[in-house]
């Protein structure tokens, strides 16, 4: 269905953007209680995403590689962020999140675009989707709210395929069972976010929710 609508929606040659995303939970405002997602085309490319695009193509015009393939082959290396792994997909826990329990998931192979993947890769993305909400859930043993945000390359626009990579941001705001994380002044006033815990001890944690959720 997303691969379906994104095809639809980049038809609009007034479409740059295509933004994926689902809300979870009534922390963050959700007012609909079943599972669903939305679509949003936007007639310009969002400010955060303009920003990833840029230092993303600056990364490769002066490492002449994807900035986020450079991510994955470190997280990989390192080891300690790492959540959950399948053939096609990693979910990690950036160095940079700004939330406790921020994770990424991100494609292994070079993809800039959700309509780019095969469909032994949307399976293996249907898989660890199922298995990081999963692995959330197991943390503190109740349904865990979020934001998840698709990134992907903007539609009928300069392009950026050879440079952007796919990826997937969750935002819980959960930063312990009963404690949420506010976006206080800093966050909000001078866009500089404050994730006062270390991400190698929110991925052990994760890990174990993960172990959990799976039965191990």
């Amino acid at each position: 269905l997303w691969c379906d609508r994104f095809i639809e929606l980049s038809r609009y040659e007034k479409i740059k953007y295509i933004f994926i995303f689902e809300n979870r939970g009534a922390v963050v405002g959700v007012t609909i209680p079943h599972p669903h997602g939305q679509i949003y085309g936007y007639p310009y490319i969002p400010l955060k995403i303009q920003r990833e695009l840029e230092s993303c193509k600056r990364y490769y015009q002066e490492k002449n590689e994807c900035l986020i393939c450079r991510m994955n082959l470190e997280e990989i290396s390192f080891k300690k962020r790492i959540i959950i792994e399948n053939e096609h997909f990693i979910t990690y826990l950036p160095f940079f999140t700004e939330y406790p329990y921020g994770v990424f998931i991100v494609s292994k192979e070079h993809k800039s675009k959700i309509v780019d993947f095969s469909d032994e890769e949307k399976t293996a993305l249907a898989e660890i989707l199922r298995d990081t909400v999963g692995t959330l859930d197991s943390l503190f043993d109740y349904e865990f709210p979020y934001m998840l945000c698709m990134h992907q390359s903007p539609v009928n626009s300069e392009p950026s395929d050879e440079f952007y990579h796919f990826h997937i941001e969750f935002y819980p705001p959960m930063r312990s069972r009963d404690k949420q994380k506010f976006n206080a002044s800093s966050e909000t006033g001078a866009w500089a976010p404050c994730n006062t815990t270390a991400p190698e001890e929110k991925a052990e944690e994760l890990r174990s929710a993960y172990r959990r959720f799976k039965g191990l």
